[in-house]
């Protein structure tokens, strides 16, 4: 499987790392798409913010392979959230954002969190990058790493034939 790297201009510091966590991570090829400037009727006025639901679509539209992770540099939402530092659908595509981390390792460990969803894991509990962040303490304290369970959960899909990813 191959994931296909998207960032909007800006971004451009971010896609080696966020390529290497992801390729070490989960095994996988990362190939650089380039620039995918940010779709402007995603945001809303009323919030300040971008919907993370509008971007994601938008990128699922733009996407020719079957995975990709797109890096912006908007602050995002969901409804019901004030925030959000990524938004993944299972199996095809997530958005990444960089506005609310300090640093290009956090953007790293956001897309691998991102990119573990587009690879089929849901939320973990235990000490994982996969573990739900409701706040930016939350994504600090949390391992950039799988856990041994969702390294068993990858390994899985990756050999067991008839899985799709």
């Amino acid at each position: 499987m191959d994931v296909d790297l998207f960032y909007v201009p800006g971004c451009e510091q971010f896609k080696d790392l966020v390529s290497r966590k992801i390729a070490a991570t989960y095994g996988v090829q990362v190939k650089d798409r380039g620039l995918l400037p940010v779709y402007d009727r995603a945001y809303n006025p009323l919030r300040r913010q971008y919907d993370a639901y509008v971007l994601l679509d938008y990128l699922i539209r733009c996407i020719v392979s079957d995975t990709a992770v797109w890096i912006v540099d908007r602050d995002m939402y969901c409804e019901n959230l004030n925030f959000v530092f990524g938004l993944a659908m299972y199996h095809i595509a997530a958005v990444v954002s960089t506005y609310r981390v300090p640093s290009a390792e956090m953007v790293a460990k956001e897309a691998v969190h991102e990119a573990g969803h587009v690879m089929g894991l849901q939320h973990c509990k235990n000490r994982c990058v996969m573990r739900y962040s409701e706040s930016l303490e939350d994504a600090l304290d949390k391992p950039s790493e799988l856990c041994t369970s969702c390294k068993k959960t990858i390994d899985r899909k990756v050999v067991e034939p008839g899985l799709q990813m």
